[in-house]
């Protein structure tokens, strides 16, 4: 099993074979480490017995290699038991221009780049509704915009442009407003539950 850096592999090599203890390695701090690292692959540590941050250190270090070596085909994030960042991707709703005129694209999987567009998308919706942003303005800021690209559902995928008309969002927002939705954004860490998507 490798040893965490900087510990050194020699040192870790040492303790494995005895000849480095505590009482030999008070003043090396690598030293140190290789000899904690080596009480927990033995199981003389363990989470409920780690008293120092040094201990819980190398059972954790111990708990994560292990492991790695058994799915090596897993990040470092899902080796730890969470999805990776790529996993679950964020679910957006927001205001589009499309073919068959304005709209509110609901529940629709953008990246988790177009997903941070659509927040400042949706702050400046907040800001006009608010009547704390002129509509001219708004609308010489999202025209410029890119198109966003829908991944998911498949009747929606492609780009779609953000809708930058003031006067349709202040439409359709106000025939949204008692909807009560939860969030406009779900980060993809959590996919919605059944009651924040009605």
């Amino acid at each position: 099993m490798a040893a965490t850096k900087p510990v050194a592999q020699r040192f870790v090599a040492q303790a494995r074979a005895g000849r480095l203890t505590l009482r030999n390695t008070r003043s090396g701090s690598e030293r140190r480490r290789a000899v904690q690292l080596v009480r927990a692959e033995r199981h003389e540590l363990t989470r409920s017995t780690a008293g120092t941050a040094e201990e819980r250190s190398a059972v954790n270090r111990v708990e994560y290699l292990a492991r790695r070596t058994a799915r090596p085909d897993l990040s470092a994030r899902q080796a730890a038991g969470h999805e990776a960042l790529g996993d679950v991707l964020p679910i957006v709703t927001f205001f589009a221009e499309l073919g068959a005129g304005p709209t509110l694209l609901v529940d629709v999987t953008v990246s988790r780049r177009d997903a941070r567009r659509v927040g400042r998308y949706l702050s400046l919706v907040g800001l006009l509704t608010e009547g704390r942003l002129a509509p001219a303005a708004f609308e010489r800021r999202v025209r410029s915009w890119r198109p966003v690209t829908i991944l998911d559902p498949p009747g929606f995928r492609g780009q779609v442009r953000f809708l930058a008309d003031p006067a349709a969002v202040l439409a359709l927002a106000e025939v949204e407003r008692g909807e009560e939705r939860e969030s406009w954004i779900d980060s993809g860490r959590r996919r919605p539950s059944a009651r924040s998507r009605r």
